[in-house]
């Protein structure tokens, strides 16, 4: 089951506030928190992750690891939902099963 996108922009939060060290260091880290939260969403934002991961790891320091999450919420938005399957209609010639019985008959 995938998590909820907001529980994985919590975590990502969570996580940032402890990281810390040299710029690549924290690059690095950020990255690899993209890179999970990529395997755990749908495909459409699991593209944006990762490619703000591979930015990010490329030094680019426009990629912050909220942004990529918004963009990969607004992503995942986006993607049509799967349509619906009502109940199979009866068509002729189908057998018709027979009515269910309340036990108040008699």
């Amino acid at each position: 089951m995938r998590a909820p996108f907001p529980i994985l922009l919590a975590a990502a939060s969570i996580s940032l506030a402890g990281c810390g060290g040299s710029g690549n260091q924290a690059a690095d880290n950020n990255a690899a928190i993209l890179d999970n939260a990529a395997e755990q969403s749908d495909p459409a934002a699991a593209v944006v992750l990762e490619n703000s991961a591979d930015e990010m790891r490329s030094g680019n320091g426009q990629v912050s690891v909220q942004g990529a999450m918004e963009a990969a919420g607004n992503a995942q938005a986006e993607t049509p939902a799967p349509p619906s399957q009502g109940a199979k209609p009866h068509a002729p010639g189908d057998p018709v099963p027979p009515p269910k019985a309340d036990g108040n008959s008699q």
